[in-house]
């Protein structure tokens, strides 16, 4: 009969923090960074690190969606304070997947599943947002994984194309160039367009040999 829902958070650009300062001093952030978010939980609640500059928390008794995003706000508005690392004020956010009422899942590994997709989501839109999962963002997550996958397969099987589209001048009533337009030409779903394929492709990297 209980209630519970889980943030997944991600310190924004935490590398930097290391590769600018030194290890220690990313040490050091992380465990002010750990003390704020205690500090805005309540003594049920339980703070984790996870892992790197990843932390969860997991809040007992949000019978509705408000302590979640209460808290989530509460962490962002903390986080808004500078740091003192080596005498210097440093700004840090984080990002927030949320899953609201976990009730009704059977495992930790689908809790964490989903809300890494929420967390995903949140950095899409930017530094210091948070986001609460909804079963949209699952498939859009497989949706993801599987158009990665076919990439792989479409670069050894050369399924790109360029189109040639004119660039025509009204003034001197010619033809003065064309524009190179990437095209997939896809096993099973045709002819796909660029704007389905391309993030991924840059933030997997294959971008380079597309």
């Amino acid at each position: 009969e209980f209630h519970y829902s889980i943030l997944f958070l991600d310190i924004d650009n935490f590398k930097s923090i290391n590769d600018s300062l030194g290890h220690s001093s990313g040490d050091q952030a992380l465990i002010e960074i750990a003390q704020r978010f205690k500090n805005c939980t309540r003594t049920i609640d339980t703070v984790a690190r996870f892992g790197g500059d990843e932390f969860v928390i997991l809040l007992e008794h949000t019978t509705k969606k408000n302590p979640a995003i209460s808290m989530a706000n509460r962490i962002l508005t903390e986080l808004q304070h500078p740091f003192i690392l080596k005498g210097k004020e440093i700004l840090i956010s984080c990002s927030i997947g949320i899953v609201h009422g976990i009730s009704k899942y059977n495992n930790s590994e689908d809790i964490l599943r989903d809300v890494d997709s929420a967390l995903y989501r949140a950095k899409e839109r930017g530094k210091a947002q948070y986001e609460i999962f909804n079963i949209d963002m699952r498939t859009s997550t497989m949706s993801h994984l599987e158009i990665e996958g076919d990439l792989r397969r479409a670069i050894l099987n050369g399924e790109f194309f360029l189109d040639y589209q004119p660039i025509y001048s009204l003034e001197q009533n010619h033809i003065e160039g064309v524009e190179a337009l990437i095209r997939w030409r896809h096993p099973f779903r045709g002819l796909v367009m660029p704007s389905e394929f391309i993030q991924i492709a840059e933030e997997s990297g294959m971008i380079l040999q597309i």
